[in-house]
């Protein structure tokens, strides 16, 4: 019985598939260097970080094995390098990998890494730059790449708006690799409430330029429940994903709902 779920637990660890999960680890490992970097020139402000992750395992007459793991790295506040000072800075690195297999077939490997460097964050107005990464091999996106600077606009009570504009290297299986611009519009809000519950709802319309009846629409909404230990909360997190254009054979729409534990340090 323990060979049998170890061999469960290995189809996780599996570097034969296509985007493996090492590659999630070196992306950590690299963030880590960076950030350590970061802090030793920029002075003994402190990070922000956090790690969530859950697993689930079934064997018998259903062999599904599914796990979702993502890490945020956060510093906010005032950022130095060399001799410049950046004021009220918010500098972001986050990482995401999910992966499911269901009776040895692969039904989800998707993830995502990302950098946002916000200057004058928690002001009306603040430019930012961010670049991503991005892939999902179930739906046929071997890669997508953006980089890209906006514009934020903080209307008050939590609510926001931004919009962006994007460099975008995207790389569809059986498709010839395309490089785009494209806009990215977002509105969003955020709330804490007195019980310390946090909730964050974005909502991303992002069109490519000259062509807005191609577009892809991302809808999150994230909460984190406090519990009775400091550092350990109670995440939910709703996506819905939808692309105008979908490659041939995939659908349009992509949803997931997961319920995990995040680690505070």
């Amino acid at each position: 019985m323990v060979g049998k779920w170890w061999n469960k637990i290995q189809l996780y660890f599996n570097y034969g598939e296509p985007l493996p999960v090492h590659l999630i680890g070196r992306g950590s490992l690299l963030l880590l260097v960076m950030f350590l970097g970061f802090d030793s020139i920029s002075g003994s402000d402190l990070w922000k970080n956090s790690v969530t992750g859950s697993w689930s395992l079934i064997s018998g007459n259903t062999e599904q094995s599914e796990y979702s793991a993502s890490s945020v790295f956060e510093r906010k506040g005032d950022l130095k390098i060399g001799t410049t000072l950046l004021k009220d800075t918010e500098l972001r690195f986050a990482l995401s990998h999910t992966r499911g297999i269901l009776n040895d077939s692969l039904y989800q490997n998707d993830g995502e890494a990302s950098i946002l460097f916000d200057i004058m964050a928690h002001q009306t107005f603040s430019p930012f730059l961010l670049t991503s990464w991005e892939y999902d091999s179930t739906a046929g996106l071997e890669s997508r790449t953006e980089m890209g600077a906006g514009l934020k606009w903080a209307l008050g009570h939590g609510f926001s708006i931004s919009a962006a504009a994007l460099l975008e290297l995207e790389d569809y299986v059986g498709e010839s690799k395309i490089t785009q611009v494209r806009w990215s519009f977002r509105p969003k809000f955020k709330k804490t409430f007195s019980s310390g519950m946090t909730m964050n709802y974005m909502v991303f319309f992002k069109p490519i330029q000259g062509n807005f009846g191609n577009y892809l629409l991302e809808h999150n909404v994230a909460i984190e429940v406090p519990t009775t230990i400091k550092w350990l909360t109670v995440k939910l997190t709703v996506e819905d994903d939808y692309n105008s254009h979908p490659p041939e054979g995939v659908k349009k729409w992509d949803s997931e709902v997961n319920v995990g534990v995040t680690i505070n340090f």
